[in-house]
């Protein structure tokens, strides 16, 4: 007979602690086929409820940071990109601004070029699938709550599960595809814990090896698995008779194969390279420990009340939603006395292995990673990073909920009348849940409407308010009736320039977002003095950085201020002499001025050095028909098209050669403008 799990040692009275009868085994507790029978009950249930609460997900389609798992050229290779995706960071992205290579996490992204391979890209079906693990994942912690509280009522363990399932908190988790990585990273962690309570349970050291393999495994979808290096030792503690001297040796393990997970990729992997942003954590350049603090306990506090009220949900934070402050603000000072007093409350009943402190414990450790205060987080705070806290959060509120009604928990046989108050309660907690968490999926439709909804409620958010306007922005660039007269719906314009206004309200020295208004003003606005403004902003926040210099050209060239505009060329060149956009840039300004030989020089010197570019034969295309020579300027724009068409070129082509009577020719550029149109949707 197996060794049995839980400790022989009986709990003294009132302790809330698993006890069982002497000599019976833990088989002799429940009757085999019943308890099959109950079980497959309870599985169809909860896949019953994650329907219920997520099945509207599968009309959705990407949205915030999507591309970065799917959606994206690595990813629709299918089976081919796995050697590339187990061999690369979990992103790099460059920008105008900066670039980023950061993290591994290859298992989370493996599954989506998975997916693709299988059904190619259909959304619906990713977002199925996310559904399905968080059922998968709610029926793993119905089991391993079922199996620590063993002699607790199985309705104890269902109604925490129920309720974890249902915290609206979780739907970025769920409804956002990106997100997978925490979930699968947290199914590893109960993974994990799951054997290493068979090794406390019958002593096999296979146990302890597939428990790190499946952690291995976790830290590959995501580092938020790492809370469960200290919840693993918590739980074997409270609800097994495994020795102390037993449970560092497990801890051990674990944080030796974190190690590996951890240090193995920098082995043959490029250095991380990240960009850290003040708009999205100002403490990432705070260096005063009272403000990091102060900060830390603010933001711990959001994640009490967003547990306790959890709306409205917002994708994202970011400054000044948890405006910098230090240890003497009245919301840091509350939360420094709560959780003092949660932490000393856990500790003082910590021997007794009271069932609140256990609970409490898990909060805190599961939330401890994202406190800000040793480690600042992206977006100062994030309902992601409560996912795996909620767990605790649920098993205290229907412990309390049981006490409220003098019930307890442990109690096999429970009186109808608390039965049914306590029920009411549930269902009075897990109506609104529901509610808001099937009205919050439909925000995750796609990124314009996540957008467009959550900035109602982020007035005080620079990023966020950045993302939208840039958004907008880059839909005004893909609308074609823009590529094709210049004209911007004025409405839409208004709303651009409002939103990144109001981010640079909040955070006047970014960069990223001067320069962006700026080539709004420029592109979109046609206000060539409002565009010069803002760039010269821009540049006097960072001189280093080419947009703003390019945009500032053009700005100066659209004012006829060709001296100014050269100096922004040559200052670009001059830094960056292979720079060949500038020196298109400075060609035209030479050939707005009259300099047309010099003008068509420097481009058929980036012909010689570029042979396989359209652009300088663009450009001496367009040079000759401003000089009412059409006959050559379409010769050059011919080759231009054999080179890389374009929408647009072949658009003034099929002009030229309906023009010209030509219909053939007319047609050819028609049909082909028509495909790269397609193409691009």
């Amino acid at each position: 007979m197996k060794k049995d799990l839980f400790p022989k040692k009986q709990a003294s009275p009132g302790k809330n602690i698993p006890t069982k009868k002497p000599g019976l085994s833990k088989k002799e507790l429940v009757i085999p086929n019943a308890s099959k029978k109950a079980n497959r009950y309870f599985i169809l249930s909860f896949f019953l409820f994650a329907i219920l609460l997520y099945g509207n997900t599968i009309f959705n389609k990407y949205a915030v940071d999507d591309n970065l798992v799917t959606n994206n050229q690595v990813v629709q290779k299918g089976f081919k990109a796995l050697p590339l995706i187990f061999s690369s960071r979990y992103f790099s992205q460059q920008g105008n601004v900066g670039s980023s290579v950061a993290d591994y996490r290859p298992v989370v992204k493996a599954t989506f070029a998975i997916e693709y391979q299988l059904w190619g890209d259909k959304p619906g079906r990713s977002h199925a699938i996310n559904v399905l693990l968080y059922w998968a994942l709610s029926v793993l912690l119905f089991f391993i709550l079922k199996r620590l509280l063993y002699n607790y009522n199985i309705l104890f363990p269902f109604l925490v599960t129920l309720l974890f399932m249902a915290h609206p908190v979780h739907t970025e988790v769920v409804a956002s595809l990106k997100n997978r990585d925490e979930i699968l990273s947290f199914i590893c962690g109960l993974g994990s814990l799951w054997y290493l309570l068979e090794y406390a349970e019958n002593r096999k050291i296979r146990h302890v090896f597939l428990a790190a393999l499946i952690f291995f495994a976790g830290y590959l979808c995501k580092s938020s698995i790492l809370p469960f290096l200290l919840l693993i030792p918590l739980v074997l503690h409270f609800f097994t008779n495994l020795p102390a001297r037993k449970l560092v040796p497990v801890f051990l393990a674990l944080f030796a194969v974190f190690l590996l997970a951890q240090l193995g990729p920098h082995l043959f992997l490029p250095p991380v390279q990240r960009t850290n942003s003040f708009i999205e954590n100002p403490l990432f350049f705070e260096k005063n420990i009272w403000i990091r603090l102060g900060t830390g306990l603010v933001s711990l506090l959001f994640y009490i009340r967003m547990l306790i009220y959890p709306y409205p949900l917002l994708y994202y934070y970011g400054f000044d939603m948890i405006p910098a402050t230090n240890l003497g603000n009245i919301w840091a000072l509350l939360s420094l006395v709560i959780y003092a007093g949660l932490f000393f409350y856990a500790l003082m009943n910590f021997r007794e292995k009271r069932f609140i402190s256990f609970a409490i414990l898990w909060y805190l450790i599961a939330i401890a990673m994202y406190s800000n205060v040793v480690f600042p987080v992206v977006g100062i705070v994030g309902e992601r990073f409560v996912f795996n806290a909620s767990l605790g959060f649920c098993l205290a509120l229907v412990y309390f909920i049981f006490k409220i009604f003098k019930t307890e928990p442990k109690s096999l046989t429970i009186e109808m009348d608390a039965r049914l108050k306590i029920l009411a309660v549930l269902v009075l907690l897990l109506i609104p849940y529901t509610v808001l968490s099937v009205t919050r999926n439909r925000d995750w439709r796609n990124l314009f409407d996540l957008y467009r909804t959550d900035v109602k409620s982020l007035d005080n958010s620079a990023k966020a308010n950045l993302d939208y306007a840039g958004y907008l922005m880059g839909t005004v660039y893909q609308d074609q009736n823009f590529l094709r007269n210049g004209h911007v719906n004025q409405f839409k314009f208004e709303i651009i320039v409002s939103h990144f206004r109001r981010s640079l309200k909040l955070y006047p020295n970014n960069y990223l977002t001067t320069n962006d208004l700026g080539t709004v003003y420029l592109f979109l606005g046609k206000n060539y003095d409002s565009a010069v403004y803002f760039l010269r902003q821009a540049i006097a926040l960072d001189s280093t950085l080419q947009p703003a210099w390019v945009n500032l050209g053009m700005a100066y060239r659209e004012l006829k201020q060709f001296p100014k505009a050269i100096e922004c060329y040559e200052h670009i060149l001059k830094v960056n002499p292979n720079q060949v956009k500038a020196t298109f840039a400075l060609a035209n300004v030479y050939n707005d001025m009259g300099e047309f030989d010099r003008a068509v020089k420097m481009n058929e010197e980036v012909m010689k050095t570029y042979p396989q570019l359209e652009m300088p034969y663009v450009n001496i295309g367009n040079y000759y028909m401003l000089r009412k020579d059409t006959v050559t300027a379409v010769n050059y724009w011919e080759k231009a098209a054999a080179i890389n068409p374009s929408f647009e070129l072949c658009v003034q082509l099929n002009s030229l050669y309906l023009l010209k009577g030509d219909n053939e020719k007319a047609d050819y550029y028609y049909r082909l403008g028509e495909r790269i149109a397609k193409e691009s949707r």
